[in-house]
């Protein structure tokens, strides 16, 4: 088998079982319940799922899905994100290797995919979540492992929330309703945060474009309406991943090259 392979399943299975664990948060953290205790129980009975039925991922199918006492459906988001939570952690790590820049972006990675179904499911970014935020930007920038300069991380910062500031602002008086929440505006401050102000270009660039795309789809199919209340969390944190795929080691990004190499 080859070598580089057998490194990819540890980071794999590592992010599944994070995964799993960002199930917890996202189902809790809502509702303001301990993420702790109680430990992991079926909603319909309350039984509590014994270890050999929580293996991240390969339980799901041991079980197709059900619980194992009353046989009540497991929801398929929960196979959805710890799948992504392990595919994201081993692309990364093909990447960036075991290295600050590694470990910093996984953080944000699994942040941005609790954000994403939370803010599906609630329409809210709980402030803990950037509270989070705060807390890893403080460590890494006192520990000198911050990814970009500090100057850039102020301006990435400063630029990617305002900037949605102003959007929500414009949005607002022209729908006549809310077009941008405080809690996606404190997100983008955190994102800029640890972007800059060049990748944080890029990262609303394509959060943009995938909205319109998304919200078009859904316009054109009656999945929603002029009146649909749309999450943007989801797309910040869509544009936000693909830009952390396409980084390089040295913060320079592998879309914005080939942006350069056409126009210039």
């Amino acid at each position: 088998m080859n070598e580089n392979f057998i490194l990819l399943i540890l980071p794999f299975v590592y992010g599944a079982c994070v995964g799993s664990f960002l199930n917890v948060i996202i189902a809790r953290v809502p509702s303001n319940l301990s993420i702790i205790t109680p430990g992991s129980h079926c909603n319909s009975c309350k039984a509590p799922i014994k270890y050999y039925d929580n293996v991240p991922i390969i339980s799901y199918f041991i079980l197709s899905g059900k619980c194992r006492s009353c046989s009540s459906s497991f929801s398929a988001k929960y196979i959805l994100i710890e799948s992504l939570s392990a595919a994201l952690t081993a692309s990364l790590f093909f990447l960036f290797g075991l290295t600050t820049t590694f470990f910093i972006y996984t953080i944000l990675v699994y942040m941005l995919i609790a954000i994403t179904f939370i803010d599906i499911d609630h329409l809210i970014i709980p402030d803990s979540f950037i509270l989070f935020g705060i807390f890893i930007l403080f460590v890494v920038t006192l520990a000198g492992w911050a990814p970009i300069p500090l100057k850039s991380s102020i301006s990435g910062a400063l630029f990617f929330s305002l900037f949605l500031l102003v959007i929500g602002f414009i949005g607002s008086k022209v729908l006549k309703k809310d077009a941008m929440g405080g809690g996606d505006v404190k997100l983008g401050f955190i994102l800029g945060s640890f972007l800059g102000f060049k990748i944080s270009i890029l990262t609303l660039y394509l959060s943009f474009i995938i909205s319109a795309v998304v919200i078009l789809l859904g316009l054109v199919t009656k999945q929603i309406s002029m009146k649909t209340t749309i999450p943007f969390g989801p797309y910040l944190a869509a544009g936000t991943i693909i830009v952390l795929l396409s980084n390089r080691i040295d913060n320079e990004n592998i879309l914005l090259d080939w942006y350069y190499s056409l126009v210039f």
